[in-house]
């Protein structure tokens, strides 16, 4: 009996992975959608931090326009690359290209964006105390923090609590849940 719970739990826990790259595709066809939900509009600032080759970085700089500035962050050169090439294509000339060594340091003064993506890129990162210490700094007052924690949905809890002890308050948790956006206090 035992061994059989055993084998359950783990085909449900398996499922549950299945549905979550179903969504995390489905997020990505519809970046636009998503981004314009979490508050990507024209004139804002946004850090995508582990930007990749732009799933997400492309759509924002359509919605910010030529009066918003989207940072493309990631520790790959070939991966910006491919955002720079994407963004010539388009013709989209509001986007700022930030390399990094692979530590959690965001090279953008204090209080520059209004939002940050933080977008199936939590697990790859050791120092998540110090790379929600680096968002608070960066983040104006008042601004979002979009967490999506693909590989690590079953630690949505520590995820919130972490958030909340380095200022955040969570806003709401969008898309059926899997979606976390904190909110850096106004009156900081």
């Amino acid at each position: 009996m035992w061994s059989t719970m055993r084998r359950l739990r783990k085909h449900i826990g398996f499922l549950k992975e299945i549905d979550e790259v179903r969504f995390k595709r489905w997020l990505d066809r519809n970046a636009q959608e998503f981004l314009t939900e979490v508050g990507v509009d024209n004139g804002k600032a946004v850090l995508d931090f582990g930007c990749g080759s732009g799933t997400y970085t492309i759509p924002a700089a359509r919605l910010v326009g030529d009066e918003g500035k989207v940072y493309a962050l990631d520790v790959r050169k070939k991966a910006l690359d491919e955002v720079e090439a994407k963004a010539k294509k388009d013709g989209l000339k509001n986007i700022v290209r930030l390399e990094t060594s692979g530590g959690v340091g965001i090279p953008l003064r204090g209080e520059t964006v209004d939002l940050i993506l933080l977008i199936d890129v939590l697990h790859e990162i050791d120092d998540r105390e110090g790379l929600f210490e680096e968002a608070y700094r960066v983040l104006k007052p008042g601004g979002a923090l979009i967490v999506y924690p693909m590989h690590l949905a079953r630690e949505m809890e520590r995820i919130e609590k972490l958030a909340a002890a380095k200022g955040f308050g969570l806003e709401d948790r969008k898309f059926q849940g899997r979606i976390l956006v904190f909110r850096k206090p106004r009156d900081v």
